[in-house]
C-alpha cells in the first residue's frame, strides 16, 4: 500500500508547484521526473495515487479509452526495469517498464502529458499506455529485453552536443516512413547502430529487414532532447490493428539506437 506521511506529502506538494512553471506547455524537469516516480510507484503497488492524476484524467490503454479505476495501473506489478524520458516544451513523460516474471510478462510503455495550470501542481491529464506481452508480440522474451536495453548508453549528452526537437521528430518520421511504401530516403544510421526488435537485438543492421507496405499512422509523440530521445506509439500492420512502441536514441544526428515493440488493439492486456 503506498503510505506517505502528512509532513512528506505537504513537502511534495510544495515541491511540485514550485518546480512546475506556469506556463502552459512549460515543465520543470525535476517536476515531470518527481511524477514520474509517482506513477512508476501506482503501477507497483497497483494503486492510482491521487498525486498523479487530475480530476478527471483521459486513460487510454492500447489506444483504447478506459476507467482508470479498473484498468492496468489497478494491477501490482513487480518493475524489474524502467527508463523514463522528459519533455519539457510540451510537459510529457514516456517510461518504460519492463516486467520479467516468467507467470505474467510485461514490456509497458507509457506517454504521460500533465496540466500545470492549476494551483496543485503537475497532474496527469492524459495517460497512454501501449502493453506489449505474448502472444502479441512474437518475439517476445522481457529477460532477454532487459538485458539488451540495460548494456545500453542512454546518459545525457552535452547541451552543446544535443540535436534539435525537429531533427529528433523529422528523423523519427523517415524511420516510421519506411513502412509506406516509400523507401527512397536515406536515415542519417549510426556507426554503430543497434536495433531491438522485441527481444531480438540487431548490431550489425539497424534498416529494418521487412516492410509491410503500410503507412504508419495515428502517430504519438514525446520528444526528450536532452537524451537525444524519441517515443512514438502508432498503428501499423497489414490491416491497421497492430499497436507499436518505437523508442529512437539519435546522438550528433546519428541513430544509434532503435527499439520496436508490437502490441494489439484487440489484446486482453490484464
Amino acid at each position: 500500500m503506498i503510505c506517505l506521511t502528512l509532513a512528506a506529502l505537504g513537502i511534495l506538494a510544495a515541491v511540485q508547484f514550485s518546480l512546475a512553471q506556469r506556463g502552459a506547455g512549460n515543465c520543470q524537469w525535476a517536476a515531470l521526473r518527481m511524477q514520474t516516480d509517482i506513477y512508476i510507484e501506482s503501477q507497483t503497488y497497483g494503486e492510482v495515487d491521487p498525486l498523479l492524476i487530475s480530476s478527471s484524467p483521459v486513460y487510454r490503454e492500447n489506444y483504447k479509452q478506459r476507467d482508470i479505476n479498473t484498468s492496468l495501473l489497478t494491477t501490482p506489478l513487480k518493475i524489474d526495469y524502467t527508463r523514463t524520458f522528459v519533455d519539457q516544451r510540451d510537459c510529457k513523460t514516456y517510461s518504460q517498464l519492463i516486467v520479467t516474471d516468467p507467470k505474467n510478462p510485461y514490456i509497458i510503455g507509457t506517454q504521460i502529458t500533465y496540466d500545470n495550470t492549476g494551483s496543485a501542481g503537475l497532474k496527469a491529464k492524459i495517460i497512454d499506455v501501449v502493453i506489449s506481452r505474448p502472444p502479441t508480440e512474437p518475439q517476445f522474451n522481457a529477460t532477454k529485453t532487459l538485458a539488451h536495453v540495460d548494456a545500453e548508453d542512454w546518459s545525457v549528452i552535452a547541451t552543446a552536443k544535443q540535436d534539435s526537437r525537429d531533427l529528433l521528430k523529422m528523423v523519427a518520421n523517415l524511420y516510421l516512413d519506411l513502412w509506406s511504401g516509400n523507401g527512397n530516403f536515406k536515415l542519417p544510421w549510426g556507426t554503430p547502430c543497434a536495433r531491438l526488435e522485441g527481444s531480438e537485438y540487431y548490431t550489425e543492421e539497424c534498416q529494418p529487414v521487412s516492410l509491410n507496405g503500410k503507412a504508419n499512422t495515428d502517430r504519438r509523440y514525446m520528444i526528450d532532447e536532452g537524451l537525444g530521445a524519441v517515443s512514438v506509439f502508432s498503428k501499423g500492420g497489414s490491416d491497421g490493428t497492430l499497436l507499436d512502441i518505437h523508442e529512437f536514441r539519435l546522438v550528433q544526428g546519428r541513430l544509434r539506437y532503435v527499439h520496436h515493440f508490437t502490441a494489439s488493439d484487440a489484446a486482453s492486456v490484464v
